[in-house]
């Protein structure tokens, strides 16, 4: 299954979303689906949504509280939550408000399980 259904799939089944992203380790932008952003845009929130990641990685770790498996920010008229896979590469759902946050950590779960069996199974 290529990486970029799974992205397109995640998209669908989230009402209000605008965005899915595959970031590499750094927050840069890897692949990407959207459906009311231009990529341009796109990129720019996943630059953000890498600070985020960043700034909350730090902080963890010198509180040795371990890693984050669940993170949302909470904007004025936006969701963005992001889970990590293998490797240091995150997935990222980007929604509008009002928005279904279980419904999201579901589908995100089952996209990066999706994920890590196609992109990071070990041989």
């Amino acid at each position: 299954m290529p990486f970029q259904y799974v992205l397109a799939n995640l998209l669908a089944q989230n009402e209000g979303a605008v965005g899915v992203l595959f970031l590499d380790d750094t927050g840069e932008t890897v692949d990407f689906a959207c459906s009311e952003f231009s990529p341009f845009q796109m990129r720019i929130v996943g630059a953000y949504v890498g600070i985020y990641l960043r700034q909350t990685e730090r902080f963890l770790a010198s509180s040795a509280l371990g890693g984050a498996r669940f993170l949302h920010v909470e904007k004025d008229n936006l969701h963005l939550y992001t889970m990590p896979l293998p490797d240091g590469y995150y997935l990222a759902l980007v929604q509008r408000r009002p928005a279904l946050t279980a419904t999201a950590r579901r589908t995100m779960e089952d996209a990066c399980a999706q994920l890590q069996r196609e992109l990071f199974a070990r041989n």
